[in-house]
């Protein structure tokens, strides 16, 4: 019997996940393009290879598409990032360890704002204002971010690396505010230089931990 040159059908769960994807991928094309005027459902149908009725079944409408295509693109990063914060400090037992392994700190920074810069990110956010949905969806992905760091910092201080003093969860505050930082370089007509600013944030990031040794190039 003659094998059939058709691809074995994907499950229904599968094919839906598969649909999404493509979808919300042409729609970060289109927001890069243009921003939120550039996304328009006839254009991503054609794009994506997907029919006009499988958008609205999936996303609801133009707004639940955009909503969604932001919270993919945060979500991924901050996810991408806490995995493999945890699988870094897990290893480490101190403060000089952390320092030892500094070059690979820069580089994770740099590989950072790399796949969503700060300004982009500061974007997403400032789209929230009137829109309580996305609002929702990003404290959620947001609570995510500080949970996964929150958790890497008690570990640090059942370690007796970070200062005692400090909750973990105020310590993964500020880090992930000094992250979001990153924007005013971003935007300045005169921006830091990347790799000082990689420097300093890695010396500020050193104060939250014991003196045993600091964070330096």
């Amino acid at each position: 019997m003659p094998k059939s040159s058709k691809a074995a059908p994907q499950p229904k769960q599968s094919r839906a996940h598969s649909t999404v994807e493509a979808v919300v991928a042409e729609a970060k094309k289109a927001l890069l393009e243009g921003g939120e005027a550039s996304v328009r459902i006839q254009d991503i149908s054609v794009r994506a290879k997907v029919s006009i009725g499988s958008i609205y079944h999936h996303f609801g409408d133009r707004d639940g598409l955009i909503r969604a295509t932001y919270v993919h693109n945060f979500a991924n990063s901050v996810r991408e990032d806490i995995a493999r914060v945890k699988r870094f400090m897990t290893n480490l037992h101190s403060t000089q360890e952390i320092a030892n392994h500094y070059d690979e700190m820069f580089a994770f920074l740099t590989e950072h704002f790399g796949r969503l810069p700060a300004s982009e990110r500061a974007a997403i956010i400032g789209n929230t204002t009137g829109r309580p949905l996305l609002r929702q969806a990003l404290a959620e992905v947001q609570n995510e971010l500080t949970n996964g760091l929150t958790e890497v910092m008690q570990m640090l201080h059942d370690r007796s690396m970070l200062k005692s003093h400090l909750t973990p969860r105020a310590a993964a505050t500020v880090v992930l505010g000094l992250l979001h930082g990153r924007v005013i370089a971003e935007l300045d007509t005169d921006p830091v230089a990347e790799h000082d600013w990689n420097t300093a944030m890695l010396s500020a990031f050193s104060g939250l931990f014991q003196t045993e040794t600091s964070l330096a190039v």
